[in-house]
């Protein structure tokens, strides 16, 4: 199936605006220019990396850079409503840009340029004013008369001998709504426009000039379809041969001649227009209302033959429903516009952009769903057999056919209107999880119109149980296959104490005789059985497939248990050879290979090297090669081999021939058997690791000694500590790439050269630490262990397992097991890529019991953390069909921990998972009840179906709540609002019931306790807040609070669910935001006013009541959110906590309230008196607050509860403010990854402040302390988090990142400080108190050498670290200073994966 891999990705300093791609003379590739929000503006061509500055990040040359912004236009005009719009001129001499209203501004492109081979130096660039132009002429302004325009677009011409000046064509709208049409001309030798209105020159010489066309043939047109949104140059039909004939002979004057542009088509709501002044041709086609966003035309298969009696220019037009059309402009051979005619070729996600590439393949870019990659039909397909007839007729409604066939979709999540986290816990439903201790997964409301949906978001990999069974006590396993080179694997070995036990696939007919159906009737099972002379009265070491040679046996096992080595043949049966422990020595580890080599381990430290090989007489035997004598008992050992050895057995590839259009296409390779050269090993009673030789001549010679630990000098060793930072498990490994994307245009050679990994040493520590180090073998044979990686991935052994890899476009990675399963793997890097491979860690979600009996919940005690102990990879198509979900690269495991071993499959190995549930309507809100599993949606009901024969503006789109089971997504429940009544907030949260002896109604108050009461019952319920918005009204004069309560069956089943309403509380106006507060109470923020609210009644009859309590808070302008901390207090914490709250006001930014229960009043004690156009709030402590405004900005606020003085007390300090280039919708308290034991907790030993070992080789051990993790979504599908950082961990980051914005050279030079800081209209400030993660984890993308300038850098500036120091010290900080070891490439980047891990 065709794709469209993603072959570069690179961050750009800045929002884009527009983006163009245009054809220098000078290349034989395109070059692209865009524009950002600022006005800056760049442009970008694309190199081989070989050809790439040494200083840049990706293959990307900056071949023009500059600034637009004019602060005197900017005075006369405002930026145009419609957004800036950006034209390119046919034949690639200009860029037409609308960036002011009143003002045209053109970049002239210069076709003298010629690239260099050198980048745009950023110096120059700043001598320059912030520009250069050797591919761009000067910028240059022009004052039009048009303020208000929606679409540009230059005239088509045949012209090419420059007669004519460019015509730029505006689509644009009047004072008095009415849209207009207007051709202008581009004199680019002056510098200036010519307007609609000007008189051309008479008699003017077209060899040495161009002119504009007459004033007659000039394009105008007045009064077009009102809500016209596009226009679009047709073509015209060919050259003249009269005119061409004139023209060259001189013999014509220009006057004589008519203009060879062509006309334009307009885009209305309700018909298509055609229009071309110069032939007087006006054609129109009615349309269906709809509104037509995007355009692409399509490129003509080959040129018209000469038999041809009319010429076609089709293009494809996107509506606002989704629909995809052809309009065709059906034309005769001499330019006469014959008739329009418009095809409904099917429905696709709602576009923002279409282009068209070749042989009906189309990328449909949306900003409001995925993104899709489509292929057009020569026939319609059938979409479903439920209704029948003509086939046009079903085609043009939209029924039943389609030409349109989705091959790919890339994942949106924009715009995110809401979203809430449901805690994970291994699935744990049923049982009440704290969202803020454990990790979460994201559920996000996105999308728009038809469009809409729910997006789970979760991070690491998920494992799709296929079965499982009660197995305990198992300590190794190992899959076997009946063939060396088969696909899938045959046999599961199991090793217990004692014994070993044997599991085999087996497939069973059970199919029906006469049966027609699809299913072939096969089944298979997993049962246990007995394989010929494999000794099952021993405990295993270790079992695997091996080959000899190419000529060897394809059947033969190696198994190993602690008395001998077999070599079992499957096919004869038989053990064709055995080597039996000498001296009566048990083996105690073993480790080998396919390629027949074996380490075996004896007590006292005694090593055995064997290898099987060929006897005189062809037969096969394992012969000892060497014998060493350690002295140290064995922890572990490994002698896997690197994938790049070339002394290996390897089945000869056979190359798969596909088609152009296949692009996803692989090569099928048989399975090689590569040697080792050396093997690693590991011992109980040090912390080092040892790597000794397999060569023939000295085999078992010791040629390194891994250092895994240091001391810390004066400090006393536990020998406790010592144990678990022993290695426990090792292995050798070359990790291939996940992230690379084959290319189908590239030759044999190049895929080779993609599919070669990363040689790595990975260490599993006793303490859940992962060491790892990159392997190189040098020319003269000695072996280097660079890049050393150290990151905790849990607090138990780990044991590693290596999954090899399936095809030549996934490559091998290794699990980890423990309290925490974990994939490393590497990604990103590619042969046409400068970036480098990056180290990446992907948790592994494991689902146990989440299926219940009858329904019922589920024990805190079955929900108890899973752990893993063993694994095995195990391949077996015919047990696990995979054919749906899966593709042949998934990889499929066997776990086992104490009690049950699973088998299943793991899915795409990547950061982030997205699973997408359609809801066919605009979605509002969203909120997840962890009790009830239940998920809340709120949604705009815009029945479509009654829309086609009705006016859109006319129909009332109620609202309504949608209930889901949030494992299931099947509708439980769903309840409508009344007409015209608006979803503005919903919660689900757990509220006390005041009985009603303790409510006083006269005086809206409640009979306070002097006491909470930790055993008062709280119950789950869900909140909704609404507003009425009626058509006269600016902003809604009433609403409803309503309290809905999850009801089941007597017998509790989770199955049987209903909701129902149990209280309602009539407000007057709009209930934007709803919060949890205090003693099970909430607080609503209705219009202006901020209330406190309980729910009162009693709960043994069911008569409940949602009263206001007290006094509340007024004098907002309009207060859009409310949070508090309510949540992560205890109710015993109650009475001796101050009970604050935060309040997100529309244009006074936030305001801190505080609510004194012994008056039952809201009252604000401080505030920030900036101000900001708050769209989202949170609270991150009592003091401290994160805002977001309407600017795309993001600021940090400190209130001083201890200050002195009364003004400072009542004054909120703005601590932070970053520019986050995306309108923020939403904070959330929350995680998506495990919280690791190591964040935030400093122990005995600080952050920073131990170094082990010397300055020059030790290794010092600096994690960041975290503190806050806060989500929050935005408008454009962002979903990103905040974390806190302590103030060695912020000095840190922020050293990072100012050497990093000084080294590295940005895309575009667009400056990374000034795209951060924090932009209002009133002006600009530098970013502070924030650190852009993304821009600091790009550091481990770097080239070695950049890694290195900017740490050099970064000890240069030294400010990376704070000194502790007191007034007694200060004279010894100087010299502290002074010895202070520098700061090494290999400690950012463990402290930067440490930072990666945490989000």
């Amino acid at each position: 199936m065709a794709s469209l891999p993603v072959v570069l990705s690179a961050p750009i300093n800045g929002r884009i605006a527009t983006l163009l791609s245009f054809r220098h003379p000078s290349s034989e590739t395109d070059y692209i220019f865009f524009t950002t929000e600022t006005k800056q503006y760049a442009v970008l061509s694309y190199v081989a990396p070989e050809d790439a500055d040494s200083n840049a990040v990706y293959n990307l040359v900056t071949h023009a850079s500059g600034n637009l912004a004019d602060h005197g236009m900017a005075l006369r005009g405002n930026e145009p409503e419609s957004g800036p719009i950006a034209a390119l001129e046919p034949n690639h001499t200009c860029i037409a840009l609308h960036l002011y209203e009143g003002f045209l501004t053109i970049l002239p492109i210069q076709k003298s340029y010629h690239y260099s081979g050198k980048s745009l130096s950023a110096t120059n660039v700043s001598k320059r004013g912030g520009r250069h132009s050797e591919i761009l002429g000067h910028a240059f302004h022009c004052r039009i008369e048009e303020r208000d325009v929606y679409s540009m677009s230059f005239l088509l011409s045949t012209d090419i001998s420059g007669r004519y000046m460019p015509q730029l064509a505006f689509l644009h709208q009047d004072s008095r709504g009415n849209q207009h049409v207007v051709a202008h001309s581009i004199n680019l030798q002056e510098k200036s426009i010519v307007l609609h209105s000007a008189v051309s020159p008479i008699g003017s010489n077209v060899k040495k000039a161009a002119v504009p066309p007459l004033v007659q043939h000039r394009l105008k047109k007045n009064r077009v379809d009102g809500a016209s949104g596009l226009i679009i140059a047709v073509p015209p039909v060919g050259r003249s041969e009269k005119n061409m004939d004139l023209s060259e002979k001189g013999e014509s004057n220009v006057d004589d001649i008519a203009p060879p542009f062509g006309g334009i088509l307009i885009l209305g709501e309700q018909q298509i227009t055609f229009h071309d002044t110069a032939k007087n041709c006006t054609k129109m086609l009615p349309t269906p209302q709809r509104l037509t966003l995007t355009c692409a035309r399509v490129h003509p298969l080959g040129a018209p033959s000469n038999n041809a009696d009319h010429d076609i220019v089709r293009y494809l037009l996107g509506d606002e429903d989704g629909k995809l059309h052809v309009l065709a402009v059906i034309r005769s051979m001499n330019g006469n516009v014959e008739r329009l005619q418009i095809e409904n070729l099917g429905v696709t996600n709602i576009s923002s952009t279409l282009l068209y590439l070749e042989r009906g393949l189309v990328f449909v870019g949306s900003q409001s769903s995925d993104s899709q990659f489509i292929q057009i039909l020569d026939k319609p397909t059938r979409l479903s057999d439920e209704k029948k007839g003509d086939e046009n007729d079903l085609i043009m409604s939209g029924q039943n056919l389609t030409y349109v066939h989705v091959l790919d979709e890339y994942k949106n999540l924009g715009p995110i209107v809401d979203f809430d986290v449901i805690p994970m816990s291994h699935n744990s439903y049923g049982v009440v999880n704290d969202s803020l201790a454990s990790q979460c997964m994201a559920v996000t409301a996105s999308g728009t119109e038809k469009d809409g949906s729910v997006r789970f978001i979760r991070n690491g990999t998920g494992f799709f149980e296929h079965a499982s069974v009660e197995l305990g006590g198992i300590k190794g396993m190992w899959a076997l296959r009946k063939s060396f080179h088969d696909h899938d694997d045959a046999f599961l070995v199991q090793s217990y104490m004692g014994e070993t036990r044997i599991f085999g696939v087996t497939i069973e007919d059970s199919g029906e005789e006469g049966s027609t159906s699809d299913w072939d009737g096969t089944s298979a099972t997993l049962s246990e059985m007995q394989l010929p002379d494999f000794e099952c009265e021993n405990m295993t070491l270790y079992a695997g497939n091996v080959i000899v040679d190419t000529d060897s046996d394809l059947s033969l096992f190696l198994q190993i248990t602690k008395r001998s080595i077999r070599l079992i043949s499957l096919t004869r049966s038989q053990c064709v050879s055995n080597w039996s422990a000498q001296h009566g020595e048990s083996f105690t580890i073993a480790s080998a290979n396919e390629s027949g080599q074996i380490i075996v381990v004896s007590k006292g430290g005694k090593i055995e090297y064997l290898q099987i090989v060929r006897t005189d007489n062809n037969g096969l035997k394992i012969d000892l090669k060497g014998v060493a004598q350690i002295g140290k008992e064995v922890s572990c050992v490994n002698l896997n081999a690197f994938e790049e050895s070339t002394d290996s057995i390897q089945k000869p590839a056979i190359k798969d021939v596909g088609t152009p259009m296949e692009i996803d296409y692989e090569l099928s390779e048989g399975r090689s058997a590569p040697k080792s050269k050396i093997v690693v090993v590991g011992l109980w009673d040090e912390t080092n690791l040892l790597v000794l030789s397999l060569d023939d001549a000295s085999p078992l010679r010791t040629i390194s000694r891994i250092q895994l630990n240091r001391e810390v000098p004066g400090q006393q060793t536990c020998y406790t500590n010592v144990a678990q930072k022993m290695a426990r498990s090792v292995c050798l490994v070359t990790l291939g790439s996940l992230g690379y994307c084959s290319d189908f245009t590239k030759g044999e050679n190049d895929r080779k050269e993609a599919k070669n990994g990363v040689n790595m040493i990975l260490i599993g520590l006793g303490n859940g630490v992962l060491i790892s180090f990159v392997v190189n073998e040098t020319q003269e044979g000695s072996w280097d262990f660079t890049s050393r990686r150290e990151v905790s991935i849990g607090t138990r052994a780990l044991n590693l397992v290596v999954f090899p890899k399936h095809s030549g476009t996934k490559g091998a990675c290794v699990l980890a097991t423990g309290d925490r399963p974990t994939i490393i793997y590497l990604s990103g890097g590619s042969v046409k890529s400068s970036k480098t491979s990056r180290l990446c860690y992907s948790n592994i979600h494991l689902s146990c019991d989440d299926e219940f009996e009858n329904g019922a919940e589920p024990s805190i005690e079955k929900n108890a953390q899973l752990i893993v102990n063993v694994a095995a990879p195990f391949r077996a198509s015919s047990l696990l069909d995979d054919s749906s979900n899966h593709s042949d690269d998934s990889y499929s495991l066997c776990l086992s921990d104490d009690t049950t071993m699973r088998i299943g499959m793991i899915d795409n190995i990547q950061k982030l998972h997205v699973t997408t549930h359609k809801l066919g309507m605009p979605p509002r809100k969203v909120a997840h009840d962890v009790k009830n599993r239940l998920l809340c949606v709120g949604c705009i009901d815009q029945n479509t179906s009654s829309l086609q024969y009705s006016n859109r503006a006319e129909t009332n789109m109620g609202n309504c709540v949608r209930l889901f089971d949030d494992s299931t997504f099947e509708e439980i429940d769903r309840i409508d609002l009344d007409p015209y009544e608006m979803i503005l907030s919903l919660i689900c949260t757990q509220l006390k019931v005041t009985p009603n002896d303790d409510f006083t109604p006269e005086t809206s108050t409640i009979k306070e306790s002097e006491h909470v009461d930790a055993s008062d019952s709280f119950d789950p319920y869900i909140i909704l807040g609404t507003g009425y918005g009626f058509p006269e009204d600016d902003e809604p004069s009433r609403g409803r609070i309503i309290v809905l309560e999850c009801n089941r069956d007597r017998s509790n089943n989770m199955f049987s669910r209903k909701v129902k309403k149990v209280a309602e509380l009539q407000v007057r106006g709009g209930v934007f935001s709803i919060c949890p507060f205090y003693d099970g109470s909430i607080l609503a923020s209705i219009n202006s006013k901020t209330r406190l609210c309980r729910l009162v009644g009693q709960e043994n009859n069911g008569v409940l009541d949602l009263k206001i309590v007290g006094a509340g808070h007024h004098g907002h302008i309009l207060s859009l959110v409310v949070k508090s901390l309510s949540e992560e207090i205890s109710n015993a914490d109650n009475n001796t906590r101050e009970q604050l709250a935060i309040v997100g006001d529309m244009v006074r930014s936030i305001s801190v309230l505080k609510y004194y229960s012994e008056y039952q009043t809201l009252e604000e004690i401080a505030r920030d008196f900036n101000q900001n156009w708050v769209t989202a709030v949170e609270m991150l402590t009592d003091n401290i607050y994160l805002g977001a405004e309407n600017f795309n900005n993001i600021f940090a606020l400190r209130r001083n509860p201890n200050s002195s003085s009364q003004e400072v007390r009542c004054r909120l300090d703005t601590i932070g403010v970053f520019h986050i280039g995306e309108m923020v919708n939403k904070f959330l308290k929350g995680s998506l990854v495990l919280p690791s034991h190591t964040a935030g907790n400093s122990g005995n030993i600080s952050t920073f402040g131990q170094y082990l070992g010397d300055g020059n080789d030790g290794i010092r051990k600096m994690t960041p302390k975290l503190g806050s993790q806060t989500l929050f979504g935005t408008v454009d599908g962002t979903l990103g988090a905040i974390i806190g950082l302590d103030v060695n961990s912020s000095l840190f980051f922020m050293a990072l990142q100012r050497s990093m914005a000084k080294i590295v050279k940005p895309v575009g030079y667009l400056k990374h400080g000034d795209y951060r800081s924090f932009r209002i209209p009133r002006g600009c400030q530098p970013s502070r108190g924030f650190i852009d993660g993304d821009f600091v984890e790009s550091f481990a993308e770097l080239d070695p050498a950049m890694m290195e300038a900017i740490v050099q850098e970064m000890n240069k500036e030294d400010k990376w670290y704070k000194v502790e120091s007191n007034d007694n010290n200060r004279k010894n900080d100087a010299a502290k200073k002074e010895l202070r070891p520098k700061l090494t490439v290999e400690e950012v980047l463990a402290m930067i994966e440490d930072m990666a891990m945490a989000h």
